[in-house]
């Protein structure tokens, strides 16, 4: 637990032990700082479960490119992450189980009419060549490709009006941000597919280990089970109140850091300014439910061979992962057994959360066999997780407004994956930002 002190003014107060805040703990160390997270353990959603000798990621499943912002963190703190040398292009639809080696071959075996698959083909041929250079980028309301990205939903966009092709897109959707392929503009599931191009790694022992990494350089300066109440500034200062352990706490800083889902901010930080809380207001979070399956099989019986991540178009199940794909072939014979890791998106999610746990992993098995016939009777073990504040969804207008969804408001910071687009190298990104953020404030201060 840390030792705070109600009557010192620490520098800054971090809300939010997720990956973004975490960051921005672990390079803030040598100060006066306070982390504050209203679960038990830090992580957000990094969560990994162990399960047989294997782990799987209840929550972020990879960290993309190994020149990205997150490998170099991982590099940075020792964290083991392990290239997923995927080799095939796979999908399932309507019974079809489809791994190809090459893009062509992908695009020929997907059962839809021959002039969509051309038009697909091209459209992803100029995606490619148009957009590219987007990854990554933060939200820039004057650049023009990424309007033009903004400007129409993904559904339109893509022109995915036959309803087979509809379908495929909005599986892609709902992997990418929740929710289906009208309700989102094209820029966030895009830039999803554009990240998939790149490199994907595995961390050893699940996302869970980069996040505990932080963790462990700041748990001095950590409280776990700190539910904030209020943050107010005050006197050129911030005071955060919380409830720790039925002991209610405040603390006051220099600066605070949010670093939690935009709707839950609007609960705590009662005295922002219109314009803020106006933009904050307008960024929802989609759910997300993710189940791990042990089966007495491996898992390569079921996927196939160099398969990773299999979309599952009509299902309540957005796609299969094949957690066990970087463990070695010894452990895997040894074992016998293989894993997999479902998920879905919103709707389903929510569905899923109105019963017990285990009806729904009742529903989400049903699935799977129903997709997968030969797993009948092979599933050893399973665990659900949900994600209520899973991804933001991009809707149409979120670009006008991002430059005020990520403005600090006075002392205020605010920090997450939701101010880049989603995902875990959106949330170091935008921990890098507000970090930039602290660095000039004390030189707004010398001029004041």
């Amino acid at each position: 637990m840390a030792e705070t002190g109600d009557s010192k003014v620490l520098d800054t107060v971090i809300v939010g032990a997720g990956l973004a805040g975490l960051t921005v703990a672990y390079q803030l160390r040598h100060k006066k700082i306070l982390l504050l997270e209203k679960e038990e353990v830090c992580g957000g959603r990094t969560l990994s479960r162990k399960m047989g000798e294997y782990a799987y990621n209840a929550g972020a499943q990879v960290v993309l490119g190994d020149d990205s912002e997150t490998s170099k963190l991982a590099r940075a703190l020792g964290v083991k992450k392990t290239l997923i040398r995927k080799t095939r292009l796979p999908m399932h639809m309507k019974g079809k189980k489809i791994a190809a080696r090459w893009e062509a071959t992908f695009l020929w075996e997907l059962p839809i009419p021959l002039w969509e698959k051309v038009k697909m083909g091209l459209k992803i041929l100029r995606i490619r060549h148009r957009y590219s250079e987007l990854v990554d980028l933060p939200p820039d309301p004057n650049n023009r490709k990424m309007q033009e990205l903004c400007a129409a939903t993904l559904e339109d966009f893509m022109g995915a009006h036959h309803p087979d092709v509809k379908a495929i897109w909005d599986v892609l959707s709902m992997g990418a941000n929740t929710v289906p392929s009208h309700e989102v503009a094209a820029f966030q599931p895009i830039n999803t597919f554009l990240h998939f191009a790149a490199d994907e790694f595995f961390v050893e022992g699940g996302t869970w280990e980069l996040t505990k990494a932080l963790w462990k350089t700041v748990e001095d300066k950590t409280e776990t089970s700190a539910e904030v109440e209020e943050i107010v500034q005050k006197d050129g200062t911030v005071q955060v109140t919380y409830d720790h352990a039925g002991q209610r706490k405040t603390v006051e800083a220099k600066r605070c850091v949010i670093s939690i889902p935009a709707p839950l901010i609007l609960d705590m930080a009662k005295e922002i300014p219109s314009w803020k809380r106006d933009a904050l207001s307008k960024v929802d979070f989609g759910s997300m439910t993710t189940a791990g399956f042990l089966m007495s099989e491996n898992s390569e019986v079921f996927l196939g061979e160099g398969v990773w991540r299999m979309p599952i178009v009509g299902k309540k199940i957005v796609s299969v992962t094949n957690p066990t794909f970087t463990f070695s072939k010894e452990v895997k014979e040894r074992t016998g057994q293989g894993l997999l890791r479902v998920y879905t998106g919103d709707k389903v999610s929510k569905e899923l959360q109105q019963m017990s746990d285990g009806e729904g992993l009742e529903v989400l098995a049903d699935e799977l066999v129903s997709t997968f016939p030969s797993m009948k009777g092979k599933i050893v073990t399973s665990s659900i997780k949900h994600w209520v504040h899973a991804i933001s969804p991009w809707r149409l207008g979120r670009l006008e407004i991002a430059e005020d969804i990520k403005a600090p408001t006075g002392r205020i910071h605010y920090c997450g994956d939701y101010t880049v687009s989603g995902g875990l190298e959106a949330a170091v990104l935008s921990a890098q930002r507000v970090l930039d953020e602290l660095t000039r404030e004390p030189a707004k201060e010398q001029e004041r």
